[in-house]
This record gives structure tokens, sequence and C-alpha cells, in this order.
């Protein structure tokens, strides 16, 4: 695989969105502001809609990264 734009803003986006956010968080001593906390938090609000984009998401995800499906 060659990188590309693409290669490189989604690894910068893994890192700089998700990874770093995370670990500040974390070593800050407030794990309410990870990623995870958010969510439970918001489907703790009963919003179904919310509960339906977050279900769909996840499903989207784990078929796609794990057998490529919906390329």
């Amino acid at each position: 695989m060659k990188w590309n734009g693409w290669s490189l803003y989604w690894l910068a986006w893994l890192l700089i969105g998700l990874l770093l956010p995370e670990l500040i968080a974390l070593i800050s001593g407030h794990p309410e502001n990870t990623l995870s906390a958010q969510v439970w938090h918001l489907e703790g609000t009963g919003a179904t809609f919310f509960r339906w984009v977050v279900a769909s998401t996840f499903a989207w995800l784990f078929f796609h990264m794990t057998f490529r499906i919906f390329e």
C-alpha cells in the first residue's frame, strides 16, 4: 500500500483526534472526558436517535473493518 494524502489524514485523525484526547483525559485524572464516557453519558439520556446512530456506526465499523464490507 502506498501512502497518500488520505493515509496521512486518517493516521493524523487517529493519533491527534482520538488517541491524544483520550490520553490527556486519562493522564489528567478525568476519565469522564473520554470518548466512551461521553457515549455512555449520552446513552443514559435516553435519546433514541442517538442510540440508533451509535449502534449503526459501531455495526458499520465492525463489519467494514473485520470483513471489508461496505467499501
